[in-house]
């Protein structure tokens, strides 16, 4: 039987090395949907994000798990169905605490007064949008009153090295998630990509076994835990590769389009 519901990572994944959606992923998106297939785009982007890649997926792609499953969307309008933000004296106090532990740790915050960004921080994503970077990230977000991400990065250290280090300066109040690319995410326990999935598929009425994902890195291992079945591309990190029930090709062979395919032929 097909899935009900195909929840698809970006970065590493569906988009090829160059960060581009190719037209055979594109075509194999489109021929899901027309399957009767409820398509999910699930990454750490915001919807804003996606809109480069709205003349090549159209209405094929219903919903989004966005900001690593802080915000759950129809797509392609962007409309939010949910959103899970936490008080800025938080992030402020986490900022302020990891700084006064190691001046080598550089931020990223977006609040309901903006975004701001540290130098280094988008040469460590996979699109380095440009935006002009700041000395002091929490200029600007005094009078916030919620937090969207608080994003966090090192320049001595990786994304999973701070993983175990964040914890043990800041304690269990904040959960680090890695955001698949060289930084980390800070905010209440229990906010991931597997959490937004199984909220959305709650609202949906679909059961986690009719579930199929694709990711390749750390945080996707959220959804390969919660859906009915769990594809790591071939460049996956090697957490991902163990966890998957299957490991299809790369994102520079096409592989989520060429497993789509493979089940739509069945």
């Amino acid at each position: 039987m097909l899935p009900r519901l195909i929840a698809i990572d970006l970065d590493g994944t569906l988009l090829d090395p160059m960060g581009e959606l190719t037209e055979r992923s594109a075509a194999a998106l489109r021929a899901a949907d027309e399957a009767g297939i409820i398509v999910v785009f699930a990454t750490g982007r915001p919807p804003q994000v996606l809109h480069p890649l709205a003349p090549q997926i159209g209405d094929s792609v219903r919903y989004g798990v966005m900001a690593n499953g802080t915000m759950i969307c129809t797509l392609p309008d962007g409309m939010p169905l949910k959103f899970v933000g936490y008080s800025t004296s938080i992030a402020i106090a986490a900022v302020q605490r990891l700084r006064a532990h190691d001046p080598g740790f550089g931020f990223a915050l977006a609040t309901d007064r903006g975004f701001t960004n540290e130098p280094g921080f988008f040469e460590r994503m996979p699109i380095h949008r440009g935006d002009a970077a700041v000395p002091d990230a929490l200029v600007g977000h005094e009078d916030s009153d919620q937090t969207i991400k608080l994003l966090v990065f090192h320049h001595d250290h990786s994304a999973v090295e701070l993983m175990t280090l964040i914890p043990e300066v800041l304690g269990p109040g904040l959960g680090v998630t890695h955001m698949g690319a060289e930084a980390v995410e800070l905010g209440p326990p229990g906010l991931d990509k597997g959490a937004g999935l199984q909220w959305l598929c709650e609202h949906l009425e679909i059961d986690r076994t009719e579930v199929l994902v694709f990711g390749d890195e750390i945080n996707d291992l959220s959804m390969f835990a919660f859906a009915g079945h769990a594809v790591a591309v071939a460049n996956a990190a090697d957490a991902v590769l163990q966890a998957a029930d299957e490991i299809g090709p790369s994102n520079a062979d096409d592989g989520v389009a060429i497993v789509i395919e493979r089940l739509l032929a069945r």
